[in-house]
């Protein structure tokens, strides 16, 4: 589903991790998320933005500005292999053993 998807959006106001993102990301998908939580650690202009927090209205404003630019920019092809390489080489099995090592 993420692999043939244009964009992941994940507007959620408390991410704790974020593993949908990553998921996303692995498969070569940009992601729009909130700017909170665990997506602030990861989340970066190659991959994909974050917006920022705001009454309903403005958060709004923002999700849909976000995935304009995204889709109009051609997200997909430009930030998508990025986005796979991003994530398997900070969230791959190995990856994650190294950093226990």
């Amino acid at each position: 589903m993420y692999t043939v998807a244009d964009l992941g959006l994940f507007p959620s106001k408390d991410e704790p991790f974020g593993l949908v993102f990553i998921e996303c990301m692995a498969c070569g998908t940009p992601v729009i998320g909130a700017k909170s939580g665990g997506p602030l650690d990861f989340v970066t202009e190659d991959v994909g933005t974050l917006i920022d927090e705001g009454t309903n209205d403005e958060v709004s404003k923002r999700v849909y500005e976000a995935v304009i630019r995204a889709l109009n920019e051609d997200w997909k092809t430009s930030k998508g292999s990025k986005c796979k390489e991003y994530a398997m080489s900070k969230f791959s099995l190995n990856a994650q053993a190294e950093t226990m090592l």
